[in-house]
């Protein structure tokens, strides 16, 4: 198991951008000194809901300042993109990381981000798969071409070639059954943060990825298999409040960001309609329960067994900055969670790993 935290870039009241930036590079080179394993950069434009534009740009700092944690996107948005430069910084934070990287990548919900750069909200399905295939050529091949409804290249070559043979692992936000079956049916790696999905649906939804990557030969077993969910750990009841307050506060923001029924691509628009009337009536109680993982460290310890056991996630995500909750509050709760919580799984994984006395004295006798 592996565990990374995420990290959004909002500006809670009374905050400068200076701050939020200065302060979550040092967050992040805390999580690489306390033993997570990954971080990942959410980005977003044109609010302060999140104020970092460019996840590989912020990356490059982090590579510098960090020695051995992963730099992860989560994620980029690759209908506002221009698909030759997003390879080339993709290539150079590989390089300057040491191969130190994951790319998550979405197509983007926002209405604002779209019109600010001037891209049709309706061409982003087509604008993200066009994107996603020149991606995996440049990182792949020192010369390609591409044809495409919106992008036309006729022998490219991108550089810096990356670090890692054929580039950075390639993540797809997940979200509906339908993308969790057609992603598994070509073997394609995915990640995901479904909160306040019922445990039942992302089961039937995991379990579909699954049985679509065994029955076309890919071994899941070899595979990432990411989950965020935002995260508290800590054995204060008052904390405990004080960080569901916090989470609440974050999804009735997202309320303010989702498309409108008016703006929403037309197979979408029932979803977001949904979505804005379950935020609308969101309560503290649902956030506690059904909102992220918060409590004690032996609770945060068997939320994530569980998840373990009922979806087969290996690596777990925690947005332990959780937008508009003390900062002090939040270091205390990442701390907490890399003395109690990781330790707890490595000593499981070193468990299993280890041979039984019976198998490595056999091992000896054969030599």
């Amino acid at each position: 198991m592996k565990f990374g935290i995420m990290n959004l870039f909002p500006v809670a009241d009374g905050a400068s951008d200076h701050q939020v930036l200065r302060e979550t590079l040092e967050e992040i080179q805390l999580a690489d000194e306390l033993g997570f394993d990954s971080i990942w950069l959410a980005e977003h434009h044109f609010s302060k809901y999140g104020i970092l534009g460019s996840p590989l740009n912020f990356g490059m700092a982090v590579a510098e300042r960090t020695r051995r944690i992963t730099i992860g996107t989560a994620v980029l948005v690759l209908p506002l993109h221009h698909p030759l430069r997003l390879a080339e910084d993709i290539a150079a934070l590989d390089v300057l990381s040491g191969g130190r990287v994951s790319i998550g990548v979405g197509r983007g919900y926002q209405p604002a981000e779209f019109a600010g750069f001037g891209v049709p909200l309706a061409e982003s399905k087509q604008r993200y798969q066009e994107t996603l295939e020149i991606l995996r050529l440049a990182l792949t091949q020192e010369n390609f071409s591409y044809h495409g409804e919106i992008f036309h290249y006729d022998g490219v070559t991108t550089y810096p070639r990356p670090f890692t043979p054929g580039g950075p692992p390639i993540l797809q936000g997940t979200v509906s059954p339908e993308s969790f079956r057609e992603r598994g049916a070509v073997g394609e790696s995915i990640i995901t943060s479904p909160n306040f999905t019922p445990l039942g649906i992302m089961q039937k939804n995991f379990d579909l990825y699954r049985r679509s990557m065994e029955e076309n030969g890919f071994d899941i077993s070899t595979y990432d298999l990411p989950f965020m969910q935002q995260v508290w750990c800590g054995d204060s009841q008052d904390g405990l409040r004080e960080a569901a307050r916090a989470a609440m506060t974050y999804y009735k923001s997202v309320g303010k960001v989702i498309p409108g029924s008016a703006e929403a691509i037309e197979k979408e628009r029932s979803y977001y309609a949904a979505v804005a009337k379950n935020i609308e009536l969101l309560t503290l109680e649902q956030t506690l329960t059904h909102g992220g993982n918060f409590g004690s460290a032996q609770r945060v310890i068997e939320t994530i067994e569980m998840l373990r056991e009922q979806l087969g996630i290996n690596h777990y995500i925690g947005w332990l900055r959780i937008p508009s909750l003390d900062r002090r509050a939040a270091l205390r709760s990442m701390e907490e969670f890399a003395d109690k919580v990781i330790p707890h799984f490595r000593a499981q994984d070193a468990a299993a790993d280890r041979p039984t006395v019976g198998v490595a004295a056999a091992e000896a006798v054969l030599g």
